[in-house]
């Protein structure tokens, strides 16, 4: 395996997993997996008119004190390494906002990603999202909205799965990244101008998409804009996804010239030989 970090995987402190923090650890050691960034999700202020079911208690949060005692308890007898991240759900919500600067502020995080998940209060993942508007109007629509909360908040280190919402739009829609070249470019250079990663996350495969998110002509636009950082996960909810295609992405970003990704420790970019 040519990539041995994996830096997005959920535990049962996320709401859309059931999978045992103990569990993920010793599966990707078993996978050869040499390290792992724990990064459970905490979107602030989640609608529950966005859920498909009722959950108990906040959806998608955590009580953080819970969460960094398991970890910390774990990685004294993890057999690699395990560091503390989260994904942090990005909303121009004022009150979001503010939480989510502070959550970034806490010194116990090795690894923050910054995802959106909700346009307008709405998710993507469920058809509902897609009716009544032309599929390329939601899409412009969510890269407009990253564009805007990146210029806002930008306390975190990488930018998750940038096209995910391509993964749930309607199969007879023909995604061409190059109609939305000019919002995709002005997100990049973003990132660029903020110092932030572009995450490479893999877990596009076991959907109809067949391929990491972003599409590669974005990672392609990245790389020519100037862009240097790619961080790698394969946001796995459960073990069977760990490390999902990494060698296929490996093969990817090799073809463009990239040959070390990016893992943070302690909030300070390590770079990994692919």
């Amino acid at each position: 395996m040519a990539v041995k970090m994996d830096t997005h995987i959920h535990t049962s402190f996320s709401t859309d997993s059931e999978t045992d923090m103990q569990e993920q650890i010793l599966t990707s050691y078993k996978k050869g997996l040499e390290g792992i960034c724990i990064t459970d999700h905490m979107d602030y202020n989640f609608p529950e008119s966005a859920l498909e079911h009722p959950v108990d208690g906040i959806p998608f949060c955590f009580d953080l004190d819970d969460y960094f005692k398991r970890i910390h308890t774990l990685q004294k007898t993890a057999p690699l390494s395990v560091y503390t991240g989260v994904e942090c759900g990005m909303q121009l919500i004022t009150d979001v906002v503010d939480k989510n600067k502070a959550l970034c502020q806490d010194k116990e995080f090795d690894y923050i990603i910054g995802s959106l998940h909700l346009v307008d209060g709405k998710d993507p993942y469920y058809p509902s999202f897609w009716e009544n508007q032309e599929p390329a109007e939601c899409i412009q629509t969510y890269f407009e909205k990253i564009y805007d909360n990146i210029t806002t908040f930008h306390e975190m280190d990488s930018l998750g799965h940038l096209d995910y919402i391509v993964r749930y739009a309607p199969t007879d829609y023909k995604y061409q990244p190059e109609q939305f070249r000019e919002i995709l470019e002005a997100i990049l250079q973003t990132l660029i101008q903020k110092d932030l990663a572009l995450e490479i996350n893999t877990s596009g495969f076991k959907t109809p998409l067949s391929r990491q998110n972003p599409h590669e002509k974005i990672i392609e636009w990245y790389l020519a804009l100037g862009g240097e950082m790619v961080t790698i996960g394969s946001d796995a909810h459960s073990p069977e996804f760990l490390a999902f295609h990494f060698d296929e992405v490996a093969v990817l970003l090799k073809k463009y010239g990239i040959r070390q990704y990016t893992v943070f420790e302690k909030r300070t970019p390590v770079f990994y030989d692919i």
